[in-house]
């Protein structure tokens, strides 16, 4: 059963590079993997040139924003096992085959990370093999990953990457492109999967490496990315009417009674 890899990008050309490396590398069935080019194709032309004969390109002309481009690759992915990733992302040994095993259609499984700094929020494994593409240890990486699986799942998913089914992404209507930001959207797409009952977990059979926030806080136009986020806020404040914030095992579902006519 193959999958649909969706690896949405702006202007982040070196470590869309090494995503897509690592993608096609590692692994063994052929699967779709589709890039959506959020504007300035032309800076990622070259990277996408390399991988042409492995990858689809859904070039959105101009920057309309994470939420829209993932939208438009979820419509055209031909698989119904979705996967969705960041471009800063780099993907182990084996991906497919062992997400294959782990996820359940209907359910949201996260993929654990491996992060260079630490303690993270979400209690990602922490190891530094690079800040930066060009001084990564990939093959270190590589021959490291397999070492730290458990074969152990948590209920605490519902965060980036992660594997849905392409019908219940289609369900509650994706990302809502209302958020002028690629911050909160995301709580807003679990809050809307958790309130029509889909369950998270996290798998440790398998750890993507994650630089942290390379193309938005800490990329070329972190100080723009940043600015947008306490907005993004007030308008899930203003739409939901309780502050984005995670309960327990990470659910975004309040555990309070009636909220501006929704019963949490």
């Amino acid at each position: 059963m193959a999958i649909s890899l969706i690896i949405p990008t702006y202007r982040n050309p070196d470590y869309l590079d090494l995503c897509l490396k690592s993608a096609v590398e590692n692994q063994v069935n052929e699967n779709e993997i589709i890039v959506a080019v959020d504007g300035f194709a032309d800076e990622s032309q070259e990277i996408l040139n390399k991988y042409k004969d492995k990858i689809v390109v859904l070039d959105l002309g101009e920057n309309q924003g994470m939420q829209t481009a993932l939208n438009l690759a979820v419509m055209n992915a031909s698989n119904e096992i979705i996967c969705i990733i960041n471009d800063d992302n780099v993907l182990c040994k084996d991906w497919d085959i062992v997400m294959e095993q782990d996820f359940d259609l209907n359910k949201v499984m996260t993929i654990e990370q491996i992060e260079p700094t630490g303690p993270s929020i979400f209690g990602f494994h922490i190891k530094d093999f690079g800040k930066k593409p060009i001084d990564f240890k990939y093959d270190e990486f590589i021959n490291y990953e397999p070492t730290i699986r458990q074969n152990k799942f948590t209920k605490d998913g519902g965060i980036f990457p992660f594997v849905i089914s392409k019908k219940n992404y289609m369900i509650v209507g994706g990302f809502d492109v209302l958020y002028q930001s690629p911050f909160i959207c995301d709580w807003d797409f679990f809050l809307k999967l958790d309130l029509n009952n889909v369950e998270f977990y996290k798998t440790y059979n398998i750890h993507f490496y994650h630089f942290g926030s390379a193309s938005t806080k800490n990329g070329k136009e972190g100080t723009k990315f940043r600015a947008t986020e306490d907005l993004a806020a007030q308008t899930f404040y203003y739409k939901w009417g309780t502050p984005p914030q995670l309960f327990e095992n990470n659910s975004h579902r309040p555990k309070s009674n009636l909220i501006k006519g929704i019963q949490f």
